[in-house]
């Protein structure tokens, strides 16, 4: 099931444009069909990008990240940036991570251990001809937490691309940590992190394939941890940018599968039928508000709150909850066409109805795949 409507964007972006060179290169690629058009823009900003690393001077990126004019643009400048972070020629490194998305589950607040086992991981590689470069190239012997790798700031990543001593060097800089996991149910993303030559590149943005079940098994063993039921998810080998960009996302979308799939369960205990609301939330988040359909059964709602990063696509985060409710068998789900204030609580199913509104999966918003 999809649908033809897509919640609102609430994110906060400049009411009047910002005009500099990387703002317009990026809004000509990112709305622009011309193919001509497009390479032009996309040769002018890595061009543009690349000049302001080397000068070690890039505020003028950092402003233009902060101003995008929407989330298309600024996925483009992250693009661009990203690709001048690549190993650009055989002398140059490719950094690379690997996204480990955490489900973990403990009776009490405990500390868990990050090492991560690069000889099976080399091993594992190894049986795998798409992904066997990745078998060449040096990890760290633990991973790192989504707040150490977003803190490295483009100056860092493009210094530390330059040769094998500065990617060395700057690789000594990590230092081992352990995760703190509160007790309940809780879900991280933390990042194995390497470096290879050029050729490393090859085996980046693969789809897992075969070796998805191997490596979701090598890092439950190497990260169980006595009083924790864990579940590893681990994503492509890609970018540090892409993977904190994929990483955070798939740690948000899990989140809120564990919590949707508590929250229904828990309702259904009381009522038979179990009534959701979706809407937007000025600021820049996605509210998915879940109790009874009938208000005689009405609990204490429960709230999921997706904050939109830059780069969500709210389409695909509004699918992937379609998809999921209608695995969980939830037919009352109804989604507001209008954005709810910044402070508003959300709705309560019951409330929803009598906003503007539809159900997705009985109305003409709605088309079958």
């Amino acid at each position: 099931m999809s649908i033809s409507f897509t919640l609102p964007d609430t994110r906060p972006y400049p009411e009047t444009p910002v005009k500099n060179n990387l703002l317009l290169n990026a809004s000509s690629l990112a709305h622009t069909s011309s193919a001509a058009q497009r390479k032009l823009a996309a040769e002018s900003l890595q061009t543009e990008i690349r000049g302001m690393l080397q000068q070690n001077y890039y505020l003028g990126f950092s402003v233009a990240m902060s101003m995008a004019a929407d989330s298309e643009s600024y996925r483009v400048l992250l693009d661009s940036l990203n690709q001048v972070l690549n190993a650009e020629n055989d002398d140059e490194i490719q950094w690379f991570a690997m996204p480990l998305v955490l489900v973990a589950g403990c009776n009490q607040a405990q500390s868990m251990s990050l090492t991560a086992p690069v000889a099976a991981l080399n091993a594992c590689f190894e049986n795998y001809p798409h992904l066997r470069a990745l078998n060449q190239a040096s990890w760290l012997p633990f991973l790192v937490s989504s707040t150490e790798l977003s803190d490295i700031n483009a100056g860092q990543w493009f210094q530390a691309k330059q040769n094998l001593e500065a990617a060395q060097q700057f690789a000594a800089g990590f230092k081992p940590s352990e995760l703190s996991l509160p007790s309940g149910q809780s879900v991280h993303v933390v990042f194995a992190l390497g470096y290879g030559d050029s050729k490393t590149q090859a085996a980046l943005g693969q789809n897992l394939l075969k070796a998805g079940l191997p490596l979701m098994q090598l890092w439950q063993e190497a990260l169980n941890t006595d009083g924790v039921t864990l579940f590893v998810n681990p994503l492509s080998p890609t970018t540090p940018l892409r993977a904190l960009t994929e990483g955070s996302h798939m740690r948000q979308r899990m989140a809120m599968d564990v919590f949707s799939t508590n929250a229904i369960r828990a309702i259904r205990l009381q009522s038979p039928r179990v009534g959701v609301a979706a809407a937007a939330q000025q600021g820049g988040k996605l509210l998915f508000s879940f109790n009874a359909t009938d208000s005689a059964f009405e609990l204490a709602p429960q709230v999921f709150n997706w904050v939109l990063s830059p780069t969500d696509n709210i389409a695909v985060i509004q699918q992937n909850f379609l998809d999921l409710m209608a695995e969980c068998r939830v037919e009352h789900l109804y989604m507001l066409k209008e954005a709810l204030p910044e402070h508003a609580d959300a709705p309560t199913y019951a409330q929803a109805l009598k906003a503007d509104g539809f159900n997705p999966f009985f109305s003409n918003g709605a088309v079958c795949k």
